[in-house]
């Protein structure tokens, strides 16, 4: 799955408790690679998208 050709994580928070009550924040974000994706590819921009890798591109944050 894709959104706009870029790779993408989802982040959401839970809180499990010791009786096993899971509680879901409904509110959570997006995260984008800074490249469109290409299968070919060996760019870390393309492929991972977590903040210390993607930081690091010229085009970090143009496509959130």
């Amino acid at each position: 799955m894709l959104i706009n050709n870029r790779k993408f994580d989802i982040r959401v928070w839970t809180i499990v408790t010791h009786n096993y009550d899971v509680y879901f924040c409904q509110k959570g974000y997006i995260r984008t690679s800074s490249e469109a994706y290409d299968l070919e590819s060996t760019d870390l921009y393309v492929h991972l998208t977590n903040n210390a890798v993607q930081r690091k591109c010229g085009n970090y944050g143009q496509f959130e």
